[in-house]
């Protein structure tokens, strides 16, 4: 496996919801600067050597494609040389609602990247050299600026693997394995040679002994149909392939707590009771190696509740928030005192000692 550049966020957004979860990335962006527009960036005001339109009067918010790893809300992400990212326009106030009012769209280098094609309130780019650009919006009629942004292609030098489940963690420390037969979420993560991440939105992945699905991007769900120890992803990124071994298990052998951190041998895993409850997080384990992929279930005693649904696997993760993460459950207790849950992952079963606590 190799490096992951940065930390991911925390599990706070729903993926590939455009309304609502579109708002928050759009707080968060305003929050951190990085998708207004050169007039929003100024309140409004007129770049210099620029007749502007008074239909943006506090300029207008890009937004780009949305990573697994939120990365973008982190920095401006870059397209890769040889790949595309659809660049989306919205007002730069709540509601943050989509600009519609219609627009021409050019850049003022061509040579970096090219506008493949414009949506209502879109733009797609494709990167042509490493480089950068001027995206210019221009008023239909009068080519007076809306407002423009700047733009990055840079080449993708490397790719890396990791699965959603473990998201939090990093793709350079992190040892996993794919439990065979079971869907998997793997995430592929782009960086270029200054271990920046970039965009494709083209990425494709391919296996042999394997099914792949997409589900995002850069999100792919993988299916190992043989056993064996491992499994090779193919991965076309920008204008380069890229090759990954990816190790399969057979079976899960182990359960751990991953967080909060395991108590003492011999220690029950206190809980508290009532709400809001305690989230426990395990990881499954085959020979001592994380195995992701695993299908989880949970049976505490009578003293305690589960306050969510089980964590779904398989095509339900599509329809589920990013935060509830395969492995974890939430418990209340409603009586002060010993109790017990039973954790299964993919057939392997084991008991935990908790105890209800004020």
């Amino acid at each position: 496996m190799t490096r992951q550049s940065r930390k991911p966020r925390g599990d706070w957004e729903r993926r590939g919801i455009i309304s609502l979860g579109l708002i928050f990335v759009g707080l968060s962006f305003v929050a951190c600067d990085e998708s207004l527009g050169q007039r929003a960036r100024m309140g409004g005001a007129c770049p210099p050597g620029e007749i502007c339109s008074e239909q943006t009067p506090r300029g207008l918010v890009f937004f780009g494609a949305r990573t697994f790893n939120d990365a973008e809300a982190n920095e401006r992400l870059a397209t890769a040389l040889g790949g595309t990212q659809t660049m989306f326009l919205r007002y730069p106030e709540p509601p943050y609602d989509p600009f519609v009012a219609g627009f021409k769209a050019m850049l003022v280098d061509s040579r970096a990247a090219a506008i493949e094609s414009s949506g209502a309130a879109s733009v797609v780019l494709r990167g042509v050299s490493e480089g950068q650009s001027l995206l210019r919006l221009l008023e239909p009629g009068t080519n007076k600026l809306l407002d423009r942004y700047a733009i990055k292609v840079a080449p993708v030098a490397r790719v890396a693997l990791l699965p959603r489940e473990l998201r939090e963690e990093d793709a350079d420390v992190v040892r996993w394995k794919v439990l065979a037969g079971n869907p998997a979420l793997l995430g592929v993560l782009l960086f270029d040679p200054n271990d920046h991440q970039l965009v494709d939105e083209g990425l494709e992945v391919r296996a042999h002994a394997a099914e792949v699905s997409r589900h995002a991007w850069d999100l792919f769900q993988v299916t190992v149909v043989i056993s064996g120890e491992r499994v090779l992803l193919t991965m076309r990124a920008g204008d380069r392939s890229f090759v990954s071994n990816v190790e399969v298990a057979s079976s899960v052998d182990a359960i751990a707590l991953r967080s909060p951190a395991a108590p003492e041998e011999g220690r029950p895993i206190e809980i508290k009771r009532g709400a809001p409850g305690t989230q426990l997080c395990f990881r499954a384990a085959s020979n001592s190696t994380t195995v992701v992929g695993a299908t989880w279930e949970f049976r505490p005693s009578e003293t305690v509740s589960i306050e969510r649904p089980e964590p779904p696997s398989g095509e339900e993760l599509l329809n589920t928030p990013l935060w509830t993460t395969p492995g974890c459950v939430t418990l209340s207790g409603r009586e002060v005192g010993p109790a017990t849950l039973g954790v299964t992952a993919s057939s392997h079963f084991e008991m935990f000692k908790l105890l209800v606590v004020e």
